[in-house]
């Protein structure tokens, strides 16, 4: 990827090929338009708070050494905290069973399901998944995999 002056870079995963071509497959199906809000999706997360869905298929492949895709709308003050793709497993209503861990400079974390995330298109600025009035920015954001951890677990390490 080619980045510009004062460019960084801030995340990187990966997408399986088969997933990707799956997509494309479905994109082309008759009647679809590319219009299907179903996963998977980039989870954007800002550090002022701000988070939101974009389904991966709003995204195409371009050669290499190429600048890329606008994904999320900053305003002048905030930065991007994390990326995720999310919804490589889906719930029985389709949708994802992943959450999200934010933690903020304060030390306050906010524990939020995927699928309360709004979809939202790649230009749009998001919805506020943690209130940052008085705790700083977002330190760090963690996706966990619904199979990786059950609620009772958790209580157990608490309890801990």
């Amino acid at each position: 990827m080619r980045l510009k002056n004062g460019d960084r870079m801030a995340s990187v995963d990966i997408i399986p090929a088969a997933m990707w071509n799956n997509l494309e497959t479905i994109s082309k199906l008759p009647g679809s338009n590319g219009k299907s809000h179903g996963g998977p999706w980039l989870l954007f997360i800002s550090e002022s708070g701000y988070g939101k869905r974009v389904p991966l298929s709003r995204f195409r492949m371009s050669s290499l050494n190429r600048v890329g895709l606008i994904g999320y709308k900053f305003s002048d003050e905030d930065c991007l905290a994390a990326v995720f793709v999310v919804g490589f497993t889906l719930a029985e209503d389709g949708e994802s069973d992943e959450q999200v861990v934010l933690v903020s400079q304060s030390g306050t974390v906010n524990r939020i399901k995927v699928r309360d995330i709004s979809i939202q298109s790649r230009f749009a600025r998001g919805v506020i998944l943690m209130r940052l009035d008085h705790a700083g920015k977002i330190q760090s954001a963690s996706l966990i995999s619904a199979t990786e951890c059950e609620p009772e677990e958790v209580l157990d390490i608490a309890q801990v």
